[in-house]
């Protein structure tokens, strides 16, 4: 496992930013904004076929650490404030050092591309797989770890097809909300 702070952008392209932090009783967790202010080139990825601009100036990261559940959130949002993509870390716990968020990265992902970068609909896919397994076979993580870690990506598959997930229903209103305090 790879423990993980939340105050950091793991891109070293992105050579400067605003942060700010806040604790969410509802979510009984943690809402973080990333602001993009500098960064030395536009990261890009493909989707559909296309090529689109994942990361730039004036882009927007919103992360959310809830500490009941065995994952996180990662929202990257352009500068029209649209959701490109939701990145959810299957992990195996959260917490608090120092006053900030921190999670086991389990190695398994689930991700959700939007119509924004689509341009047909939503894409669910379950990511890095094959490290997801390696970390097991190198004895990173245990069989039961190993099992949960598939269960609890299936489960938020399903709820995510179901257009379930409370993370991705408030996003939206969360990026205005926490933009509009700092004047961003």
């Amino acid at each position: 496992m790879r423990q993980k702070f939340i105050d950091k952008i793991y891109m070293r392209e992105v050579l400067d930013k605003e942060w700010y932090l806040e604790k969410d009783e509802k979510l009984n967790g943690y809402i973080a904004l990333k602001y993009v202010k500098e960064i030395s080139n536009p990261i890009s990825a493909f989707s559909n076929g296309k090529k689109y601009i994942g990361l730039d100036k004036g882009y927007s990261i919103l992360e959310y650490v809830p500490l009941d559940r065995k994952y996180n959130c990662r929202i990257f949002f352009d500068t029209l404030n649209r959701p490109l993509c939701f990145y959810f870390d299957i992990n195996n716990g959260s917490g608090i050092e120092n006053g900030i968020p921190w999670y086991d990265d389990l190695y398994l992902d689930v991700t959700m591309e939007c119509p924004a970068i689509t341009e047909t609909g939503y894409y669910i896919r379950l990511d890095d797989e094959i490290e997801f397994k390696m970390a097991k076979k190198e004895g990173k993580i245990d069989e039961d770890t190993y099992n949960n870690g598939y269960k609890v990506a299936i489960d938020l598959m399903q709820e995510l097809r179901e257009q379930k997930n409370d993370i991705v229903n408030r996003c939206q209103f969360d990026l205005c909300r926490i933009k509009t305090l700092l004047n961003l």
